[in-house]
């Protein structure tokens, strides 16, 4: 008797642990290259002193908030990111809108175009920008030719201005294809209702396109927004001075100076921000939902 149950058993015990392997494989991948190494940077930036007589605090927070530089490092950060995200979600919704409800047999090769002009090497990007923003470069070329300007305009390149124009046109691929596959949900008939009611291209914008494309606006701000924080190329290589950002700082911590712990601290505070970044504009899209 004991033969004969002891496969079913066994069979039974196989089906029971078959999910629990099938859940503890991708968590196991989660913590082996997620969770592990955000431990290691957390351990890292609480070490003080020489590799031999290394103690543990939380001195190098308090050294990075408590310096005016860093603060001022990262007003500028935040201005310069929110500038360019702006500008990205200026064009991308028009743009998302055009595709999603008016473009017709051209949709597919609009969003192939768009695809495709994401494929060029960023550093190319760069240095093609400098070629259009430098002082003997094309725009100031141009004016000078078209008699609009008597010398070229310095602040094109290594500005502000600069770094915002790059980083604005960096990304927006990946602002406008969520925003349109969130477009694409949307019942057209909504818009035509909201025409029949009298509302305008603006009003039928705000009160229904923009609510109802919020988890796309959300994803948008995920994949392009937060990690514009990060960046150091573009500061480096068209901004000046006062485009100084988080990423540069870090990196300039880690590979220049090599202070590890300062610039794993300075690593965490930027992905704590992060964090809070993405629920608040989570919370905001349903929020957003809820209003519609």
């Amino acid at each position: 008797m004991s033969e004969v149950s002891r496969p079913r058993l066994s069979a039974t015990a196989r089906r029971a642990l078959t999910p629990w392997a099938l859940l503890l494989t991708p968590v196991g991948l989660v913590i082996a290259l997620f969770v592990a190494p955000l431990a290691i940077l957390l351990m890292i930036s609480l070490q003080v002193g020489p590799a031999t007589e290394t103690t543990y605090s939380i001195s190098n927070y308090t050294d990075i908030l408590g310096d005016e530089t860093y603060r001022q490092v990262a007003w500028d950060t935040f201005m310069i990111a929110s500038i360019a995200m702006a500008i990205q979600l200026a064009v991308a919704l028009p743009f998302a809108y055009l595709i999603a409800f008016k473009a017709g047999r051209w949709e597919l090769p609009l969003l192939l175009g768009i695809v495709l002009a994401d494929q060029l090497n960023p550093m190319i990007r760069i240095y093609a920008w400098r070629m259009l923003l430098g002082r003997e470069g094309v725009i100031n070329s141009a004016l000078t030719s078209l008699g609009v300007i008597d010398v070229p305009i310095d602040a094109l390149l290594f500005s502000k201005f600069a770094t915002i124009t790059v980083l604005a046109t960096s990304s927006v691929t990946y602002t406008i294809i969520p925003i349109y596959a969130a477009m694409k949900a949307i019942d057209a008939n909504l818009l035509e209702a909201a025409r029949d009611l009298g509302a305008g291209w603006a009003t039928q914008f705000r009160r229904v396109l923009i609510p109802l494309s919020a988890p796309g606006i959300f994803a948008s701000i995920v994949l392009v927004y937060i990690p514009l924080f990060t960046v150091f190329t573009v500061p480096e290589l068209v901004g000046g001075p006062d485009s100084f950002m988080l990423g540069s700082a870090t990196q300039s911590l880690i590979l220049q100076t090599g202070d590890f712990q300062e610039g794993a601290a300075l690593s965490f505070l930027m992905l704590l921000f992060c964090g809070l970044v993405a629920a608040l504009s989570y919370r905001l899209a349903k929020i957003g939902q809820a209003a519609t």
